[in-house]
């Protein structure tokens, strides 16, 4: 038997997710997140500005954590704005929660170079 319509749209916003620790920002463990295919747009986006061939790499870091940044339940911590003071952390910090999140979500510089591309 084949999966229905109804079973697949019951897996809407159903993003796997891991906890990270970053003492450099508390006790507690923040989670990241897998991107939905629509945030992975959002985030190629983010690199092109839709230009085809074109890079935004202005605050990448920080504009990445706010996609992957999520509570225990899967919301996101951050609204886009955030990224502007997100920018402004320690860079080791954010660094660390951008490789965790690059890494679930299969992102390397190659995948950066190929949404510029596309």
């Amino acid at each position: 038997m084949a999966l229905t319509r109804d079973q697949i749209k019951a897996k809407r916003g159903v993003m796997p997710r891991e906890p990270l620790s970053v003492p450099e920002l508390g006790d507690e463990p923040i989670f990241i997140s897998k991107l939905s295919a629509s945030g992975r747009d959002k985030f190629e986006q983010m690199v092109t500005g839709g230009s085809v061939g074109s890079v935004n790499l202005d605050n990448i870091r920080a504009r990445f954590l706010t996609l992957v940044c999520v509570d225990e339940a899967g919301k996101r911590l951050f609204e886009d704005a955030d990224a502007e003071w997100l920018g402004e952390l320690d860079s080791d910090v954010v660094q660390k929660i951008v490789d965790k999140g690059f890494a679930l979500n299969g992102i390397n510089a190659t995948a950066v170079e190929e949404a510029a591309k596309n």
